[in-house]
């Protein structure tokens, strides 16, 4: 009897686990001079894996990047938090080239029913970069509305910058970012 239920339990823990791993969100994303699009999948209880792509074209030049992410996200009470690393490559008019970037981000809830706030970052140091690539960083503010249960529409603040081997510092984005993220 005791074997049947340990069975059991453990067939519903992998159930459960099971669930929570096909967790899949995807949104998308646009400003001024910009859209985007992301996807990410939950993989192992607290880590998410997520692809991504932006076209850009701030200050007149068209930049494309591809990005690959592996973040870890712990339960903390009051906080929704995420550390990782995002490999992302850039197909631009100063160069091509790509990088790890490390970063994460940070959300709280606020006193307005179903509204939290935060802001994420990355930074590609010049020795995790390749290519024409010699270092870049990204980072972003939000304010997050839930309308259903993984579903959320938000509105921020883009900025994008990076140093290209033989051409310099270059802002492919900036400005106001509006997007929705829808869970499944």
């Amino acid at each position: 009897m005791i074997k049947r239920w340990g069975f059991a339990l453990a067939t519903a823990s992998f159930l459960f686990a099971s669930q929570q791993a096909m967790a899949l969100s995807v949104s998308a994303n646009g400003g001024d001079d910009s859209f985007g699009a992301e996807a990410s999948q939950t993989i192992f209880p607290g880590f998410r894996a997520g692809i991504g792509y932006l076209d850009t074209n701030d200050g007149g030049h068209n930049a494309k990047a591809y990005s690959g992410s592996l973040m870890f996200s712990p339960w903390l009470p009051g906080i929704d938090l995420a550390v990782g690393g995002r490999y992302q490559y850039q197909d631009t008019h100063y160069g091509n080239g790509g990088g790890l970037g490390l970063g994460g981000s940070a959300f709280v809830d606020t006193p307005i029913p179903l509204t939290s706030i935060g802001g994420y970052g990355f930074y590609t140091p010049e020795g995790l970069s390749n290519g024409d690539l010699d270092k870049s960083y990204e980072y972003g503010a939000q304010a997050r509305v839930s309308l259903l249960s993984q579903t959320y529409v938000y509105g921020g603040y883009r900025y994008m910058r990076s140093d290209f081997e033989g051409e310099g510092s270059h802002t492919l984005d900036s400005g106001p970012v509006l997007g929705v993220s829808v869970g499944f």
